[in-house]
């Protein structure tokens, strides 16, 4: 129970931090699919736990190398935090907007998707379009459902009531 109020006041913190999630107002209107908040949690934990470790290693006088490889793997918290931040992928009734790790942001429209592939051992689906690019949507992420039911059902009423091609 204690961690669950915990973990709760940790997400709720962060959130409304300068660090949270971007909330900015070109986006209003549109549907999120994130990273759960737990990717949050397991980031924080990870880097005050390697960062223990670290000092103690320090304290301890243990070889150089230790501490650094403690150090280093307080970067993989660091790594997770700033995924739940950035990926995500938003949509609404008529486009993409899909934003990478490095906050860098993809758009795509219903009518530029050609084909998918789905990946059920990877949980994934890849969508193809006509110039090459790939939207990856990762089916064990909460809301990722209803993206690729939107996309199914936009390409039916773009093209006919045609099912988009699966490799």
């Amino acid at each position: 129970m204690f961690i669950r109020h915990l973990t709760q006041l940790i997400i709720s913190l962060f959130q409304k931090s300068p660090l949270g999630k971007s909330t900015a107002k070109h986006h209003e209107g549109y549907k999120c699919v994130s990273l759960p908040d737990y990717t949050l949690v397991v980031g924080i934990i990870t880097i005050i736990f390697t960062l223990m470790i670290f000092v103690l290693s320090l304290l301890l006088k243990a070889p150089v190398w230790v501490p650094v490889l403690w150090l280093f793997f307080s970067l993989l918290g660091i790594f997770l935090i700033i995924a739940w931040k950035n990926v995500k992928i938003l949509y609404n009734d008529e486009k993409i907007i899909e934003t990478t790790f490095l906050g860098k942001e993809n758009h795509y429209t219903y009518d530029e998707f050609v084909s998918c592939e789905e990946k059920p051992q990877q949980q994934l689906i890849r969508y193809y379009t006509a110039d090459g690019r790939v939207l990856k949507v990762n089916q064990s992420i909460e809301d990722a459902i209803y993206l690729d039911i939107s996309i199914k059902s936009k390409y039916k009423k773009l093209h006919n009531n045609k099912n988009i091609p699966i490799k």
